[in-house]
């Protein structure tokens, strides 16, 4: 008796559903996985809410003392550049 010798062709039209199945599912777990991440308070990547809180506090007073500083300076920006470009001229 001969051994048969039997070739294996691929069903591609099965392939293919197979393959949109597939993709399919990844998709939707990938969404669904953003998803989560996006609405969950809990995690993040950094500094802690407390600490953030904080450091935008000292933040927020630099630049408010600044402000106050430049308000008490009285300075006129506008003039002052007048007479910077006059003594750049030569006038």
């Amino acid at each position: 008796m001969e051994k048969l010798k039997i070739k294996v062709v691929p069903d591609w039209r099965e392939m293919c559903g197979v393959l949109k199945w597939i993709t399919t599912v990844f998709f939707i777990a990938f969404m669904g996985m953003l998803l989560f991440l996006s609405c969950a308070d809990e995690w993040y990547i950094g500094d802690s809410r407390e600490e953030l809180a904080r450091e935008m506090f000292v933040v927020d007073s630099l630049m408010r003392t600044i402000m106050l500083q430049l308000d008490s300076t009285n300075a006129d920006f506008k003039k002052f550049y007048i007479d910077a470009q006059k003594i750049n001229n030569g006038h």
